[in-house]
């Protein structure tokens, strides 16, 4: 019974969180193959990846821990596997309906697999 109501205050705290403006943190791993230039377009539980330039690939794969809320939140991008630079080109605000964009640019020759953790 004390786990069950542990559980229920920790929900009702990080909801409460929520209410009064801390915006909720979350994550979207993204692992897809990119032949120079891709951008990674997130928005709530959505991705979308766009070649900017190079070798079309076919859509990455994702997996989120929390939708990106349709607040301000600070992006952050790291690669964990892969080559190139992975930038956040567009931080999520009402402006824009709230979405991130992140850009891989791998100038090597070839197509290489990548491996992102995009945080906020």
């Amino acid at each position: 019974m004390k786990r069950s109501l542990s559980i229920v205050c920790m929900l009702i705290c990080a909801a409460g969180a929520t209410a009064f403006g801390q915006a909720a943190t979350g994550k979207v791993f993204w692992r897809g193959m990119v032949d120079d230039k891709v951008q990674i377009v997130i928005k709530g539980l959505t991705v979308e990846t766009k070649t900017v330039s190079g070798r079309e690939m076919e859509a990455g794969a994702f997996s989120f821990t929390a939708p990106l809320p349709s607040s301000n939140v600070t992006v952050t991008a790291i690669r964990k596997d892969g080559r190139g630079t992975v930038t956040v080109v567009q931080q999520p605000d009402s402006s824009n309906g709230y979405t991130a964009i992140v850009e891989v640019h791998d100038s090597r020759g070839g197509a290489a697999d990548h491996l992102l953790e995009i945080s906020w």
